[in-house]
């Protein structure tokens, strides 16, 4: 007969055994935090590249949140992943200046921290991913030149006017455009990386200067603003739209290239995957770039099907990998449920042979060589 003790004792073995397995599959060996500045198609499918790229790393954890373009958010967001013991820390600054003394403290404390797309006032980070935006626009600015023939007028709409991509972007459009001397830029407008605000700025625009030939936005969102802001006034026909992003899917960048709303827009790489790897480098105690910049190409009415295709092709293949991860989780779930199983199964075995005095049979050539 087995005692209530022994059935205590039992019952808790199992338990600790279950909490023993629970614990050995599913305690990270890394925690990773990222703090996202905006929350947008081009900031989705950043986070989505990161979270792909860390299913190919045993253990690894990744909480993301975003601050929705509120610094002090950010902020708050950073302090409290460093209160949570995150072991590594991604951060794409909402502004510079406001956002740079988190970064610091981050870095202070000694924990990795990686920027991404956007930079600080400082040089207290691990490392850096993203565009070179500077090179973007000096691509851009020839573009525009080329399309115009080195004469004509243009109006920029900016990004947020204390972000650093902003202001690289400028500067390197200015670069070129200083070249051409019957190129000139009627005005610059912040509009703040949106598509509403940019739209504002356009209506603006649009009652000052009777003639404008190109509208150049630094990225797509702003250019759909701006171009919906010219059809309103049945002014789309007489300009030329350029945006930067070239992202797929209906509404974004490569689709208002098809639709003919924009003349052209310019890759804004993502990295997602990049940074990613990077950051397992440093977690692994590998050697890293300091620096890694990203390079941009032009998508207009020549390659724009093409890059609907390819990236079509891409992202089926993305839902595939998801899909199959989803089962490999199932899986391992399932084989963890067993060895729980097996586990107790062995103690209840072992404790009632500790009752009963039973013996686990010997192989035959063991029996035999018993007196």
């Amino acid at each position: 007969m087995i005692r209530l003790y022994d059935l205590r004792l039992l019952f808790c073995l199992l338990m600790l055994g279950g909490v023993f397995l629970s614990c050995t599959r599913h305690a990270p060996r890394f925690r990773i935090g990222v703090s996202q500045c905006s929350d947008d198609e081009w900031r989705h499918q950043m986070n989505n590249e990161i979270l792909r790229e860390a299913l190919f790393y045993d253990g690894v954890e990744v909480d993301i949140r975003t601050s929705k373009d509120d610094n002090a958010r950010q902020a708050e967001d950073i302090h409290r992943f460093i209160e949570e013991g995150v072991d590594l820390l991604i951060v794409a600054p909402n502004e510079a200046a406001p956002i740079t003394p988190a970064v610091e403290e981050v870095y202070d404390k000694g924990i990795p921290i990686i920027v991404v797309d956007r930079k600080i006032l400082s040089d207290k980070y691990t490392a850096y991913v993203g565009a070179d935006n500077y090179e973007i626009d000096k691509a851009v600015g020839n573009y525009v030149a080329n399309v115009l023939q080195g004469k004509g007028t243009v109006v920029e709409i900016t990004g947020l006017a204390g972000s650093t991509p902003a202001m690289e972007h400028h500067q390197g459009f200015m670069n070129v455009l200083s070249g051409y001397p019957d190129i000139r830029l009627l005005a610059k407008e912040d509009g703040a990386w949106l598509r509403s605000r940019a739209a504002e700025k356009m209506d603006t625009l649009l009652h000052r200067f009777p003639q404008i030939d190109m509208v150049y936005a630094q990225n797509d969102r702003m250019a759909a603003g701006a171009y919906e802001a010219a059809a309103r006034k049945h002014r789309e026909q007489k300009m030329r739209f350029v945006g930067t992003d070239a992202l797929p899917g209906e509404g974004y960048g490569v689709e208002q290239v098809l639709a003919g709303e924009l003349d052209a827009t310019f890759i804004y790489p993502i990295g997602g995957d990049r940074v990613m790897q990077i950051a397992m480098d440093i977690l692994n105690k590998r050697n890293f770039p300091r620096e890694t910049l990203l390079s941009t190409s032009v998508v207009d009415s020549g390659n724009a099907l093409i890059m609907k295709m390819q990236n079509a092709h891409i992202s089926t293949l993305d839902g595939k990998i998801e899909t199959l991860n989803g089962k490999i989780n199932q899986y391992l779930a399932r084989y963890a449920t067993q060895q729980v199983v097996l586990l107790g199964s062995l103690l209840v075995f072992g404790a009632g042979c500790r009752i009963t005095g039973c013996r686990l049979p010997l192989p035959a050539h063991q029996e035999q060589a018993e007196p």
